[in-house]
């Protein structure tokens, strides 16, 4: 905020700077209880790569880790070489990265201070007090508490640098807006051109709502910079061709391509889903307004990754506020529309603030069947949030200092907001400074609780009894809890929780398993536990990634555990098998490879080598999957049948199709020679092993 000051000119100029350089350290200090939490969920299956081809400690093999990828169309590559930054193996310290994510998060900070500052000025606020909207509009952003979920998430680092370059972006089409508008056309569509391409592409490339940067220019467009109407006038009809090309163009095609997914609506293909894409359609309508109160309110909870105790929307009146959350998001949008009518700049803001967050939402919140709700959804639309109440506190500020100074003088003080009274009259002088004071309250509030959050963050059973105290309907946070539970030895408490949530949930496959789990701890199976997980088998979404990852945990400890019998593995591979859901290639290889090793401990090699067939030839097959099963043979004294099986699948870097990321990271696969090498390794040694084991010519 502007404060009164005897220091030169250039020190007044630097104070927004030295005050968001504070609020920067104040974040800093608050994300630091989090530093030593630990992984989490997606954190393993997408850092996990780093020890694919061992150490990363040559270029062949940095490029094999950015083009391994699979979290989305892109594989996220840009995003991906960030977390060589932080390690080159795995297993790995989690310091290391959730340090790297808030330091991603600070400079967000910086970047959306220098982008708010820039859309202020837009907006008619003068360069001094626009900065100051800027540092506070960012500050409050930086440190609200609903962000801890994201920046010591560390997998999260993909949508926390996507923002980054939107971010950057936005900025610099701000910065080239400016300059076209001073008539200096050159240097303007230099800055806007660059800023929007080379930013949507790095967004892109760090993850893909990062296409939503041309969208979001369009929306500034519209309710900043263009709203009153005189874009011909500054850029005359160069510019208006320049926009089609650079703006509206681009956000058409994303706008298209989520388009082509309407029709689910009307279909109601759940794409493997518990929901439509209607139902999910209107449930984000009331999740949208609770993402809302979390970011200004500040709650003590810590909302946290699960949230699968979402009350579906079945319709516009079940339950009856989706239909209140429908009209509410259609009167926000109402709001944006007229906002470029308004004259006051604060109304302007907010506008251009609530149609900024909407349209950010419009790829991961709307119909697209993705999970219902994470909180790092919200963390680039929420971008401009804050602006309209620092745009407030500073105007306000700025108004009560010339009214005092017009006091003293005895002058008539006209506000920016028109209208005048005589100040002399007014007897108190002295400015207030109450639009200060709220500010600092504000930040204050903040800090204190993204520092309470990012401490429960740092300490994984606290976090653990956290998410199940806050999420009691949800059978993950239960199951999450009882896991910890269970990892410090506590069986009976864990089960003793299991049990009351499967009381609510008796056919939750990922209670169930938990159970299970618990089960083989203590030896002692309950009584109805082996007929739920079979039921639970042949029914439960498989092909959902945490499920599939659950059941596969289970059926990896079922060799040891004594509590179902020794058959039990078999019945739950064979119902999962009967499973609708088990139809897709990664569940099927999956579990046909476990009935194979199955089939190799009992001595069946014929059965096993089938089996091993079977899942060899199905589509989509991972590059190493052939030499891993072939080892798996030969470790059981079958060198034969490994070599078989060798020559019986062929590589699939021999018939490489399409250009998605996967197909590049086989090509460059089979460009270093890897897969190539190692076969060719194993072969030799197969084939020495074989030849070892041959009787000699005279005993034949």
């Amino acid at each position: 905020m502007p404060t009164r000051t005897n220091s030169p000119s250039i020190g007044r100029r630097l104070l927004p700077a030295l005050a968001l350089a504070a609020l920067l350290l104040v974040a800093w200090l608050a994300y630091w209880p989090g530093r030593n939490g630990p992984f989490l969920f997606d954190d393993y299956s997408n850092l996990a790569t780093l020890g694919d081809y061992g150490r990363i400690d040559t270029w062949w093999k940095v490029v094999a880790f950015l083009t391994s990828g699979f979290a989305g169309p892109t594989g996220r590559p840009l995003s991906l070489a960030t977390f060589l930054l932080d390690a080159r193996n795995w297993p790995a310290a989690s310091e290391p990265f959730k340090l790297t994510n808030v330091a991603l998060h600070l400079l967000n900070g910086a970047l959306l201070a220098g982008l708010s500052a820039a859309l202020a000025r837009a907006l008619g606020m003068a360069r001094k007090p626009a900065a100051w909207a800027g540092v506070l509009a960012a500050g409050l952003w930086l440190l609200d508490p609903f962000w801890v979920s994201t920046t010591l998430y560390v997998v999260q680092r993909m949508a926390m640098l996507a923002a980054t370059f939107v971010f950057a972006g936005l900025w610099g089409y701000a910065r080239g807006r400016a300059l076209l508008g001073q008539g200096r056309q050159r240097a303007g569509y230099a800055w806007m051109s660059v800023s929007l391409t080379l930013g949507t592409l790095l967004a892109v490339l760090s993850k893909e709502n990062g296409a939503l940067l041309p969208l979001l220019a369009w929306v500034l467009e519209a309710l900043v910079f263009d709203r009153n109407h005189n874009a011909r006038v500054q850029g005359g009809r160069a510019f208006l061709a320049w926009r089609w090309v650079f703006v509206r163009l681009p956000a058409l095609a994303v706008l298209a391509y989520l388009a082509l997914y309407l029709p689910g609506l009307w279909t109601g293909a759940t794409a493997g889903r518990d929901f439509t894409p209607l139902q999910r359609l209107l449930t984000e309508s009331r999740i949208v307004w609770t993402y809302l109160g979390d970011i200004w309110l500040a709650h003590t909870h810590d909302g946290g990754l699960f949230h699968d105790d979402i009350v579906l929307s079945t319709g516009l009146l079940q339950p009856l506020s989706t239909l209140f959350a429908v009209l509410g998001i259609l009167a926000l949008l109402l709001f944006a529309a007229l906002s470029r009518r308004a004259r006051h700049p604060v109304v302007a803001a907010a506008g251009a603030a609530v149609g900024f967050y909407l349209a950010g939402q419009v790829m991961e919140s709307t119909w697209l069947q993705l999970e219902l709700a994470f909180e790092h959804r919200n963390y680039l639309p929420a971008g401009l949030m804050f602006l309209p109440l620092a745009m407030a506190l500073v105007r306000a500020y700025c108004n009560l200092h010339l009214r005092a100074a017009h006091a003293r003088a005895g002058s008539v003080f006209t506000s920016p907001d028109g209208g005048g009274d005589r100040e002399g009259d007014v007897a108190a002088p002295r400015p207030g400074r109450w639009p200060l004071w709220l500010a600092i309250a504000l930040l204050a509030l903040f800090a204190l609780q993204t520092a309470r959050r990012a401490d429960v963050w740092g300490k994984p059973f606290q976090l653990a009894l956290v998410w199940a105290r806050e999420h009691p309907d949800s059978p993950r946070a239960q199951g999450y809890l009882a896991n910890t539970w269970s990892s410090v030895g506590n069986d009976p408490e864990a089960a003793s929780l299991l049990n009351a949530a499967l009381r609510q949930h008796p056919h939750s496959l990922i209670l169930l398993i938990n159970r299970a789990g618990v089960a083989c701890a203590q030896g002692e199976a309950p009584s109805g536990l082996r007929a739920a997980l079979l039921q639970a088998a042949g029914h439960a979404r498989l092909s959902d990634n945490v499920t599939q990852y659950q059941f596969g945990k289970l059926l990896d400890g079922m060799d040891r555990c004594t509590a179902f019998g020794p058959d039990f593995e078999l019945r739950l591979i064979d119902s999962a098998l009967r499973n609708p859901q088990a139809q897709t290639t990664a569940v099927r290889r999956d579990l046909l490879h476990r009935l194979a090793l199955r089939a190799l401990a009992h001595q069946d090699v014929q059965q096993a080598y089938t089996l091993d067939l079977q899942a060899l030839r199905l589509p989509d097959l991972p590059v190493g999957a052939r030499l891993r099963l072939a080892v798996e043979l030969a470790s059981a004294g079958q060198q034969q049948r490994a070599l078989d099986l060798l020559n019986a699948v062929p590589s699939p870097l021999a018939h490489i199709r399409g250009w998605s990321m996967a197909a590049i990271h086989q090509r460059w696969l089979r460009h270093v020679g890897f897969y190539q090498q190692s076969e060719a390794h194993l072969r030799k040694v197969l084939a020495a092993e074989i030849a070892a084991k041959a009787p000699p010519p005279a005993a034949r």
